[in-house]
């Protein structure tokens, strides 16, 4: 089971049926980080923001491993996130 809203965006995100759709849930996620300000202010990170902004979202998981590695539950979440977006992304390919 899921045990937070921020866990559900992952699962959210590996369901997406196509590009656009995930495109728009990743935006929605973004949008959930930038208004949640423990979380905002938890990965205050120029290097992430221009990455989301970019739709880089390998280099936005590395920003945030690189600087806070999965120690608190938010990080958890966001590398989760990140990493169901792109092999979700990457299985869309094939």
């Amino acid at each position: 089971m899921i045990s937070s809203p921020h866990r559900a965006w992952a699962l959210r995100v590996s369901q997406a049926g196509s590009y656009k759709a995930l495109n728009g849930l990743m935006d929605d996620w973004y949008e959930t980080v930038k208004a949640d300000h423990r979380l905002q202010n938890s990965i205050d990170s120029i290097d992430f923001e221009s990455y989301m902004e970019a739709r880089d979202w390998e280099g936005a998981k590395r920003s945030v491993e690189r600087t806070y590695g999965r120690s608190r539950p938010e990080h958890r979440s966001t590398v989760d996130t990140l990493n169901a977006a792109i092999q979700n992304r990457t299985q869309m390919k094939w």
